[in-house]
């Protein structure tokens, strides 16, 4: 069974946000000023005295509106109160009961779960009295608490453990392959988790920005389990003017730190533009395994598969070592192939090389093109050995390993990614110092027991 879940919900702008990330201890919700801000649901894992939950901060709730968005959150919430084992329901002190309240709680009625009333912005005993208006709204007496900074969560939490069910604790699978959903606004991501899922988990809208909060979805597809985390859509670093956008980049890049796998999402139907290399720069650059989902195929023009790959990789080399999936979210086509090459990609990123392969592809690579002399001095490499997975790092023993060109070290990253089949991981090498082995001799010679060795340095160190 799965652990339990815990929802906090209503209306816009009373504090659901400041309340996930106190329980959390971290900040994962977006908190601003603004109604709306939080617009999809955001999932995490959290824990009380040994006790963990998955806690669920939702959008604000504003019932009877014609606001396409709004009714967007209005459906979110309402799938989280189904999910829900507990629900925490938030009101603010400061302006008092409102209509959405009452409508709120009359939805906590009609769902007969477990639930607390918080009023929350209490921040000191002489403003305590003013908050059992809210006992109007049907809920009983309410636990009176302060977000921001702190008062009383702690007792909250007590009681939240204390409504949580016995019989559903278990940890998250460590075999859970961690995905992370990057591309820039309005490429698709949403519709493409709602295909791979099978099950409308975020919100699709058109609007550019929609999924600002980052949301885990987990699921299962052939005895294996997922967790797709949807990150926030980046923008242009000049645009980032407010604490709302500054948060939503940082998640970006915090999200694919959490990630085994990252999943660039391109759109098809436009040319690259400037976010979509940046957010390719930094998955090469973020140690994970890594895929180029081209969406929106239904829509190009010419659908010559090859030809669109080519121009791809001559616009991002740099991610050449990637694998290439072509998707249609909206058709559900490619959901299999994209879910086999997540698997795949992942156990080469985890993969230990035989060391006699590894042998072989060094020989090869460095036969067929030797390391240039600089400033005079040749440059030797003795040995490569495997130090790490996740992903695979490489040692080289060499004679002057600061001398290795970066031209050099680019042609034996793409020499070891052909040769040893490490499509979709990115690879490491490091230069070490080395003297020549006592058994190193003049001619060049390999053994591939693991240790390759080239042409003499002359007992150089």
């Amino acid at each position: 069974m799965s652990n339990p879940t815990v929802a906090i919900i209503g209306r816009p702008n009373v504090g659901k946000s400041t309340l996930f990330n106190r329980i959390l201890k971290r900040k994962l919700a977006i908190v601003d000023d603004r109604p709306g801000v939080t617009r999809d649901r955001n999932y995490a894992l959290a824990d009380w005295n040994g006790r963990e939950f998955y806690l669920i901060d939702t959008g604000g709730l504003v019932p009877n509106t014609e606001d396409r968005m709004e009714k967007s959150i209005k459906h979110q919430v309402e799938i989280a109160l189904e999910e829900a084992d507990v629900l925490l329901m938030v009101v603010d002190r400061q302006t008092g009961i409102t209509d959405i309240d009452y409508h709120v709680a009359k939805l906590i009625r009609q769902f007969g779960k477990p639930y607390l009333l918080l009023v929350n912005k209490v921040d000191d005993q002489k403003h305590e009295g003013d908050s059992y208006e809210f006992m109007k709204l049907g809920l009983g007496e309410p636990l009176l608490i302060a977000a921001g900074p702190g008062r009383a969560i702690g007792d909250m939490l007590d009681k939240v453990v204390e409504m949580l069910p016995r019989n559903r604790v278990a940890p998250l699978d460590p075999s859970t392959i961690k995905v992370a959903v990057l591309g820039k606004p309005n490429v698709g991501k949403s519709s493409l988790i709602n295909a791979i899922t099978g099950e409308e988990r975020v919100i699709v809208d058109s609007v550019p920005g929609t999924t600002r909060d980052s949301v885990d979805t987990i699921f299962e597809w052939r005895n294996q389990k997922y967790m797709l985390i949807d990150t926030a859509g980046l923008r242009r670093k000049s645009r980032v003017k407010d604490s709302l956008e500054f948060y939503t980049t940082l998640r970006t890049e915090k999200s694919l730190e959490r990630a085994d796998v990252g999943v660039l999402v391109l759109d098809s139907s436009e040319g690259l533009s400037h976010l979509d290399l940046t957010l390719a720069s930094m998955l090469e650059h973020s140690n994970k395994a890594v895929m180029v989902v081209i969406n929106k195929w239904d829509l190009q023009k010419d659908p010559n598969k090859a030809n669109y790959l080519g121009w791809l990789k001559e616009q991002m080399p740099f991610l050449n070592f990637a694998e290439f999936v072509f998707t249609s979210a909206t058709e559900e086509q490619g959901m299999p192939q994209l879910l086999q090459t997540v698997i795949s990609v992942f156990y080469l990123w985890r993969k230990n090389v035989e060391p006699e392969a590894l042998a072989r592809a060094f020989d090869q690579a460095v036969e067929k093109n030797r390391p240039p002399s600089i400033k005079g001095k040749r440059i030797d490499l003795y040995s490569i050995t495997q130090t790490d997975v996740a992903p695979p790092r490489f040692l080289i023993k060499a004679s002057e390993p600061e001398l290795v060109a970066p031209n050099y070290q680019k042609y034996l990253h793409k020499q070891l990614h052909e040769g040893l089949g490490l499509k979709g991981t990115p690879i490491r090498l490091m230069f070490k110092r080395s003297k020549p082995p006592a058994d190193w001799s003049e001619r060049n010679y390999v053994d591939y027991g693991g240790r390759p060795r080239y042409h003499s340095s002359k007992g150089e160190d």
